[in-house]
Order: C-alpha cells, then sequence, then structure tokens
C-alpha cells in the first residue's frame, strides 16, 4: 500500500503566458462582479461560479482599456490572486523572479484580447 503524502503538492512551472492568460480572465471577471455589486447596491463579493460567465465581457474589456498600463496590470495581479485556483505561489514567484516576462505576456495577452473587441 503506498501513501499518497510522500509528495508535496506542487504546480510545475508554466511559461508567463498561461498565467497572463489566466490574470486577465481573472481582472474581467473582478470587472463584471464589481459592476453587478455597484447596479444592483449590494456588497462585492466576488462568485467564483461567475468566472466563466462571458455577459458583460464587453464592457469589462473597455473599462479596463480606459485605464493606464500600470492600473490595468495591477488588476490582472489582482485578478489572479482573487481567483482559487491553486496556483497563486507560482504566480507569485514568477511575479517577483521574472516580473518583466510576466509584464510583457500581459501586454501581448492582452492586445489580441483588446484588438478583438469593436470599440467606438
Amino acid at each position: 500500500m503506498t501513501d499518497n503524502n510522500l509528495y508535496p503538492n506542487v504546480v510545475l512551472p508554466m511559461p508567463p503566458d498561461y498565467y497572463a492568460d489566466i490574470a486577465i480572465e481573472a481582472a474581467l471577471w473582478l470587472v463584471r462582479e464589481s459592476r453587478d455589486a455597484i447596479a444592483n447596491k449590494i456588497d462585492f463579493v466576488p462568485d467564483p461560479a461567475n468566472y466563466f460567465s462571458t455577459f458583460g465581457r464587453l464592457p469589462a474589456i473597455r473599462e479596463l482599456e480606459d485605464l493606464t498600463e500600470e492600473q490595468r496590470f495591477d488588476m490582472f495581479v489582482d485578478g489572479f490572486r482573487s481567483f482559487p485556483d491553486g496556483a497563486q505561489h507560482a504566480f507569485e514567484e514568477l511575479l517577483t523572479d521574472r516580473r518583466e516576462a510576466l509584464l510583457q505576456s500581459f501586454r501581448e495577452c492582452w492586445k489580441v484580447v483588446a484588438d478583438a473587441v469593436p470599440f467606438p
């Protein structure tokens, strides 16, 4: 009989683009949740069940596009930290050890998202 606790849970390192994609989607989720809380006059408590919802995505993208790059990157980081995906430790290491690579991935991945949206 084997003991399943012999090996610690470890998230293997992934390329920065992997984390950037998750962070951007998480930031969009936070913006959507925030907009819903304001519209419904309720406390802001992000519901992870709504993470995969696409309803309200376009206004959320437009709101993030109106931010400065630094503010948008902060939203990406906050979004990743807010979503319980189990890779926060690896993300934090990437954020400190390879920050510039992560920021470049944010730029590239955000460009794909923002370019897919028709802006007036």
